[in-house]
């Protein structure tokens, strides 16, 4: 037996939005904008972690000009517009 406690779980869903195409220039996704590292790793980290992964995304995205992640077609066809 080992005595290594359990993982805690994270609540924060992952940003991922069905588009996944990495930008040549940026190396970010151009759908969730996070790097190659942030989405291999993702289910590994914690709610802190998750948390400034999401700030970083929110500053790629000011930065690209956008003020929202891509909106994928499964949205659009539901008539989302958030």
């Amino acid at each position: 037996m080992t005595s290594e406690s359990p993982r805690p779980v994270a609540t924060i869903p992952s940003p991922c939005v069905g588009v996944c195409s990495i930008d040549r220039e940026t190396r970010f996704c151009l759908g969730c904008h996070r790097s190659m590292e942030e989405i291999a790793h993702w289910s590994r980290y914690d709610d802190a972690r998750r948390l400034e992964v999401i700030e970083a995304l929110r500053q790629r995205q000011t930065e690209a000009g956008e003020n929202r992640r891509r909106m994928t077609k499964r949205r659009r066809l539901a008539g989302s517009t958030e």
